[in-house]
C-alpha cells in the first residue's frame, strides 16, 4: 500500500507539472500558441477556457477535494489529450506527442489511483493523497 502511494503521489507530480506547464506556455506564448490554435480551427478564446480547467482539475487532484468528481477530472484530462492528438494529427501541424506523453502518466496515476481508493486499509478521512 505504502509504495502504490508513494508511486502515486509521484507520477501525480509529474502529471501537474506538465499539466501546469502547459497552461504557463499558453499564456506566456500567446502569440503563437493561439496561431496554432486558428491554424487547427479553434477559437483562440478557447485557451482561457482549457487553461481554466486544466488549472482547477490539477487544484482538485493535488488536494484530493473533488470526491466523486475526481472520475470526471481523469476523464475530462483524457479528452482534452486525446482529442487535441487527434486535432494534430488531422490538420498535419505536428505529431501531438506531448498529448501522448501525458497520457502516459495520465494513465498510470488512474490506476494507481483506483488501485489505493479501493483498498480497504484506504481511509477516506485523508485530507490529500499528496501530504
Amino acid at each position: 500500500m505504502k509504495t502504490n502511494l508513494l508511486y502515486y503521489r509521484i507520477i501525480l507530480g509529474v502529471f501537474c507539472m506538465a499539466m501546469i506547464g502547459v497552461v504557463l506556455n499558453s499564456f506566456i506564448n500567446y502569440e503563437s500558441v493561439s496561431e496554432t490554435i486558428l491554424n487547427l480551427g479553434y477559437p483562440p478564446y478557447l485557451l482561457y477556457i482549457i487553461g481554466a480547467a486544466q488549472t482547477l482539475g490539477v487544484l482538485l487532484l493535488i488536494t484530493n477535494k473533488a470526491g466523486d468528481f475526481t472520475e470526471w477530472i481523469y476523464a475530462g484530462f483524457f479528452f482534452n489529450l486525446t482529442l487535441g492528438f487527434i486535432a494534430h494529427l488531422v490538420s498535419n501541424l505536428g505529431n501531438g506527442a506531448s498529448a501522448i506523453l501525458c497520457l502516459i502518466p495520465l494513465f498510470m496515476n488512474y490506476f494507481l489511483y483506483r488501485k489505493i481508493t479501493t483498498n480497504p486499509a484506504y481511509s477516506e478521512k485523508t485530507e490529500s493523497l499528496l501530504f
